[in-house]
């Protein structure tokens, strides 16, 4: 998930976000819409969802300690 200058990116795509909670891109729009998985974000300008990072770890650490996302 490394770019060429080695930053790890805080923003993610559909498919990155997936990969970094290592499911399929259908799986995590399943756990997304069930609550599980946090919703992206909609930078204006930009025309495509973004997932942080950060909220996915914390989202995660929830779902692992049983609490909803």
């Amino acid at each position: 998930m490394k770019q060429a200058n080695d930053l790890v990116p805080r923003g993610l795509s559909l498919v990155q976000a997936a990969s970094y909670w290592g499911v399929s891109p259908g799986t995590f729009k399943t756990l997304v819409k069930r609550g599980q998985a946090p919703a992206p974000k909609k930078i204006p300008g930009l025309d495509r969802n973004i997932w942080d990072r950060h909220v996915l770890d914390r989202a995660m650490d929830a779902l692992c300690d049983g609490k909803a996302a």
